[in-house]
């Protein structure tokens, strides 16, 4: 089946929710979506055991890809979760499960009416909700709303409830007063760095950074990346909430949202800035976050969807798909990993598929151009980590000595600070 054929058959589909990149459908045991459509999906489920629970399909329309969700409450949650996901590439045959079940934000539905065939007897009780919501201005922005919490909390400033599927004033006892949030020092996470940041080294590797592409840094921290591009000859800025927060957010050809999402602790929050920054972003979109598989957080304490540290910073430590699949969620396009916690968010369609058939990767001297930067030397890099995190290695050090080995997470509890501040116990050991 060529991306022709798929995109007729599902022209012919006469319902639905029609999105940009998608079109999404309620399906039961009387779904017909044509002859051809029909066996594919019977093929689908048969080899990845997608049965009834799965009542949502998601048709791509700009590339091969279909997937199956399940939404258990979809006829009796007004705006139902998203509790599971199949995902099948019909191009590669690669397939992504997701599970939601856990998610503090998982995504939930609009519009559920649309999602029915014309002559569905739920139609008129879900469009009466539709009507509803539009009146009180609940669509205005629709950017952040297909997430539970970024919707309930417009409810909640609008002092709105919905009750089945009736959507009223909230009474004075039905408000929901929010518990004062607890004082996360988000400021400590930004590093000194003394080089360019993995996602940046990748844009240059790939050739994606030219001279003529304006740069933007969305969470720029301490500004190491604007000024090491900035001495690339590059035209380069950025924001940060504490560090520049007198700078302006502006759109730029690539944006770069660095090892931002991690140490956001409000998911709700975390959400609105990946879509802010996509918005921000005219041509490309790049994301990083820390990986599961790069940190020990055995002996940090729980805090939300992550943990919190010794120096009351939150972390969320992202496992590689789990990534992926939440850029894509929020974003409703295809996020290419480039590297570990690395992924590409392409505006357009085609340029996406021009990178994912001709990328090819430089070999750069990132030592030779740090030097060239006045970055500083390995030597320089080594002294200024240990003065700033001197408190921190001398405990490490100290009993590394003691038992002639790096420790075990259960033998100091500062393992966990350690990775986050400097990467591993091997690159603490060198410092």
């Amino acid at each position: 089946m060529t991306l022709d054929e798929y995109k007729g058959y599902l022209d012919k589909i006469g319902y639905g929710k029609r999105l940009p990149g998608a079109l999404y459908v309620f399906r039961d045991e009387a779904s017909n979506f044509g002859a051809e459509l029909n066996q594919l999906l019977a093929q689908l489920v048969t080899v990845f055991e997608a049965g009834p629970k799965f009542n949502v399909l998601k048709f791509r329309t700009d590339e091969l890809k279909i997937s199956f969700l399940s939404y258990p409450e979809f006829m009796d949650d007004p705006h139902p979760s998203l509790q599971h996901a199949i995902t099948i590439d019909l191009a590669s045959g690669k397939t992504r499960q997701t599970d939601y079940a856990g998610n503090l934000n998982p995504p939930i539905l609009h519009r559920k009416e649309t999602f029915l065939v014309p002559d569905h007897p739920q139609r008129p009780r879900f469009v009466a909700l539709t009507e509803a919501e539009e009146a009180e201005g609940l669509y205005e922005h629709t950017a952040t709303i297909g997430f539970k919490l970024n919707w309930e909390r417009l409810l909640c400033e609008k002092g709105l409830i919905i009750d089945g599927h009736d959507l009223r004033q909230a009474d004075t006892e039905e408000r929901v007063v929010a518990s004062p949030p607890l004082v996360i020092d988000r400021h400590k996470t930004a590093l000194t760095r003394y080089e360019l940041s993995k996602p940046v080294k990748s844009l240059l590797e790939y050739g994606l950074l030219k001279s003529s592409n304006t740069f933007f840094d969305y969470g720029c921290g301490q500004g190491s990346d604007v000024r090491g591009l900035h001495g690339l000859g590059h035209d380069a800025d950025g924001w940060d909430p504490v560090h520049r927060p007198d700078g302006r957010k502006r759109e730029a050809d690539i944006v770069n949202l660095g090892y931002v999402l991690n140490v956001i602790e409000d998911p709700a929050e975390r959400l609105e800035a990946l879509v802010d920054a996509f918005r921000h972003a005219k041509r490309l979109l790049v994301v990083a976050g820390l990986i599961n598989e790069t940190v020990d957080t055995a002996t940090a304490r729980i805090y939300g969807d992550g943990v919190l540290t010794r120096a009351n910073t939150f972390q969320k430590f992202f496992e590689q798909q789990e990534l992926q699949q939440y850029i894509e969620d929020a974003l409703d396009v295809t996020a290419v990993p480039v590297a570990l916690g690395v992924f590409y968010v392409f505006r357009d369609p085609a340029e996406h598929q021009d990178f994912i058939s001709a990328r090819t990767r430089r070999v750069v001297d990132w030592t030779q151009i740090s030097a060239r930067l006045g970055l500083g030397g390995p030597q320089t890099l080594w002294k200024s980590l240990y003065e700033e995190h001197k408190e921190l290695l001398g405990g490490f050090g100290k009993l590394t000595l003691e038992l002639g080995r790096i420790p075990e997470p259960t033998e100091y509890e500062g393992l966990a600070e350690i990775n986050e501040r400097l990467g591993s116990p091997k690159r603490a050991l060198r410092a």
